[in-house]
């Protein structure tokens, strides 16, 4: 697992998420971090709640299930 900085670019992308989609499709700030974060490093999320992340198009998703 590799720990990723949030960085100028990371920053500037998650606050253009919270204008876009915070209040259309319930995105909270984790959230656009976790995936402005993904995109600027060209890497997929994995998660099992795609809900929050379904309005970011650019955002590349591994999807598991919890059992």
């Amino acid at each position: 697992m590799k720990i990723l900085d949030i960085t100028p670019k990371i920053t500037h992308r998650a606050m253009a998420y919270v204008e876009n989609y915070a209040l259309s499709d319930s995105m909270g700030l984790a959230d656009t971090l976790i995936a402005a974060t993904a995109v600027e490093n060209a890497e997929p999320l994995c998660t099992a709640n795609t809900k929050h992340y379904k309005c970011v198009s650019e955002l590349h998703m591994e999807v598991f299930k919890v059992e």
